[in-house]
């Protein structure tokens, strides 16, 4: 029978055989190879982002379709496929969409469940059901353990989808781990002028390599930002690291009517905020969460030499509860079904 990873408890994995999946009218089952683990499933874990359990999580992920429901072309059986995370009226083909989805805002769907994370048991098994709509094609030129890195390089794409920005403008990204490392990528790609800031060293180093002009501890970011802006401050601080201090600290960084972007799903709070700084400055907030497949397949082919390297380990879906535990120390782990 089918092995599923299930969370039943905060901190505490269990690992279920179950019936095999029979997809509904609109969905397909996929037989996952590689699924990795990210800080939302971390913040799922810990407890801090809190959802109805038990749930499987995993929503980052590679496999190959293996039955289709209803309403599905036959022609993706076979395929090796991803899946966007949001099951919505349109990924289900619902007739009578919500106003959302009526609007062009599938992503926040009225209905929508979201794939690992919200009333959608996820990737963190050997079989996963998603609606047709959510699926994508991986090329067959794309390593599939480094196609599972599209999701969240997807999500990276969405920051600067949501905030434009000017070719040669600054962007400060405040935490370069999982995600944060492909927003400096991304960011890179787009010809701004890319600041990190971790905390680590190491990842400091691993910034400048993936595309970043300078990388700074926090300690060090206020004064080398006001010098790299000639006083003003970044047109765009990222906020990547999750931790419930980081949008205050991030508001010091940035410039008068630029722009705050909070990337990270952590399931905490903001901590506090300086208004007055907010609204004397003029400062925008802007959120951003799932992105555009297509241009991150896209540039998973052209660079996947490259980004291959994030990936710091695969382990077996039967060591789940040691890989969740290691993860929030490792910077991306990949679990394989087989």
């Amino acid at each position: 029978m089918p092995l599923a990873a299930t969370l039943i408890a905060p901190r505490t994995m269990e690992l279920r055989n179950r019936g095999a999946l029979k997809p509904e009218s609109n969905e397909v089952v996929i037989a996952v190879d590689h699924a990795g683990i990210c800080g939302t499933d971390l913040a799922l874990f810990s407890g801090d982002y809190n959802v109805s359990l038990p749930l499987v999580c995993g929503h980052e992920f590679v496999g190959t379709v293996a039955s289709a429901g209803d309403g599905v072309d036959r022609s993706w059986l076979g395929k090796r496929v991803t899946a966007e995370i949001n099951n919505t009226c349109i990924a289900y083909n619902n007739p009578s969409p919500c106003p959302a989805c009526t609007r062009g805002m599938s992503h926040h769907c009225m209905k929508r469940t979201v794939t690992g994370i919200i009333a959608h048991n996820g990737a963190f098994a050997e079989e996963v059901a998603v609606p047709a709509g959510t699926l994508y094609e991986v090329p067959a030129t794309v390593d599939p353990v480094t196609a599972t890195l599209t999701e969240p390089l997807a999500a990276a794409l969405q920051t600067f989808v949501m905030t434009p920005a000017q070719e040669s403008e600054t962007v400060v990204v405040q935490g370069a781990g999982r995600l944060g490392i492909l927003i400096v990528f991304v960011a890179a790609l787009r010809g701004l002028n890319v600041i990190a800031i971790s905390r680590s060293e190491t990842k400091c180093k691993r910034a400048l390599q993936f595309g970043a002009s300078e990388a700074w501890t926090p300690d060090q970011a206020e004064a080398k930002i006001r010098e790299a802006t000639e006083g003003l401050g970044a047109d765009i601080v990222v906020e990547a690291t999750g931790q419930s201090d980081g949008i205050q600290q991030a508001l010091k960084w940035v410039r008068p009517r630029g722009t705050l972007s909070v990337k990270t799903t952590c399931g905490l709070s903001g901590g506090k905020m300086d208004w007055t700084r907010l609204v004397v400055d003029e400062i925008c907030i802007q959120g951003s969460r799932c992105g555009p497949f297509e241009p991150a397949l896209k540039i998973l082919a052209k660079h996947q030499e490259k980004l291959r390297k994030l990936i710091t380990c695969l382990k077996p879906l039967t060591d789940v509860q040691k890989a969740m535990e290691s993860a929030a120390h490792e910077d991306k782990i990949i679990l394989n079904m087989d």
